[in-house]
């Protein structure tokens, strides 16, 4: 028979969590507080309340949190997000090295910032490394053209110049972007619930056009699978098949393939889901048939890209660039619907007897 599905008891840690509590005060000492959820001798804070634990912070629970987890940085109060990595792997190696001093001045640089390397006391297989807090790229929607582009050039530099210092990132992909959002979304929002504020008010969620805040910034994370070479020229071949999008077609696992010509495979599979999710945002498609090629000798490398992305950029008119876009899902019967664009108010469903009520007494009127 199969496992049963466990219950969720709002009560209790999941098991992913229990890491995280068990170092709570080693993290603390370290100067990173996590939220009450997670320290040792948390209390439920709806304990003898009336109202329902969903009306709580403490409710929710981070589905994703054996890898990573956000908390804050006690002598700033800056909020931050924590992760679990493999020492085997070259993410610590590769994440500092892109977040040295040097590196970070360079404005092509959107790999994402490795603050703190946190060895644990426990385990030499794994250690943690903390990084600002960041939202996954696609949300809040782009609503214009200009901030589609905004986001198309960040990333194509930000993969040109990981390969100019001989590193191929091989998941490149969709996951593994990010955006700081301390200008787009001022009043911030909840980890573990982030179309809140607070994680518990599931009214209003107010955010900025990308536009009004111009440039956003964006980032490459998890460097889990990267590799780092002496030189472009001696850079390894590779079999076998990584990252998140397995539809590159020279995987194989008997015939080496170039990893440059996967990272641009797999970002052009980025930009051709964001065109293919939007209605307006096919002006870069000859950009992502070149580097969607099946044959990887056919791909341009990534300072040939952005080159390309820079030509068709320029045949745009201000009009044009000034085009509001809008999300297949967001189109009602064919039209934009602004309401279904934006995170809204989530209507309480009425009690059945409300209803009744409020019927018998609109029939007694008549």
């Amino acid at each position: 028979m199969p496992n049963p599905i466990p219950v969720y008891e709002p009560s209790k840690l999941m098991d992913s969590e229990l890491f995280w509590r068990d170092h709570q005060a080693f993290l603390q000492n370290r100067g990173y507080m996590l939220r009450p959820r997670y320290h040792p001798h948390w209390v439920p804070s709806w304990t003898g309340k009336r109202k329902k634990p969903i009306k709580f912070e403490d409710y929710r629970p981070v589905t994703r949190a054996r890898k990573v987890l956000d908390a804050t940085r006690t002598c700033d109060k800056m909020k931050v997000i924590i992760k679990r990595v493999k020492t085997n792997t070259e993410e610590i190696p590769i994440g500092s090295y892109f977040s040295s001093d040097l590196l970070r001045k360079d404005p092509r640089n959107h790999c994402v910032h490795i603050l703190d390397v946190i060895p644990l006391p426990d385990n030499d297989d794994e250690a943690l490394i903390v990084m600002p807090f960041l939202r996954p790229f696609y949300n809040p929607p782009f609503e214009f053209k200009t901030e589609y582009i905004e986001a198309a050039k960040q990333l194509l530099e930000g993969l040109m110049f990981m390969h100019e210092h001989n590193v191929s990132h091989m998941d490149a992909c969709f996951l593994n972007i990010m955006m700081d959002t301390s200008q787009l979304i001022p009043r911030g929002f909840h980890f573990a619930n982030q179309n809140t504020h607070d994680g518990v008010n599931r009214g209003k969620f107010e955010f900025k056009y990308r536009r009004d805040v111009a440039p956003v910034p964006y980032y490459f994370i998890d460097f889990g699978l990267s590799s780092r070479f002496p030189s472009s020229e001696k850079r390894d071949y590779f079999t076998g098949r990584v990252g998140q999008d397995r539809t590159v077609p020279e995987f194989s696992d008997t015939i080496a393939w170039d990893p440059y010509k996967v990272d641009i495979y797999q970002l052009g599979g980025v930009l051709a889901r964001i065109e293919s999710d939007y209605v307006g945002l096919d002006f870069l498609r000859p950009l992502v048939e070149s580097m969607r090629q099946t044959d990887p000798s056919q791909r341009p490398d990534a300072s040939e890209a952005l080159e390309h992305f820079l030509k068709l950029i320029g045949t745009l008119s201000p009009d044009d660039l000034d085009t509001e876009v809008w999300r297949h899902i967001d189109l009602y019967m064919g039209e934009p619907n602004k309401w279904r664009r934006r995170p809204v108010t989530v209507l309480k469903p009425r009690p059945l007897k409300s209803l009744l009520n409020k019927l018998i007494g609109h029939l007694g009127k008549t």
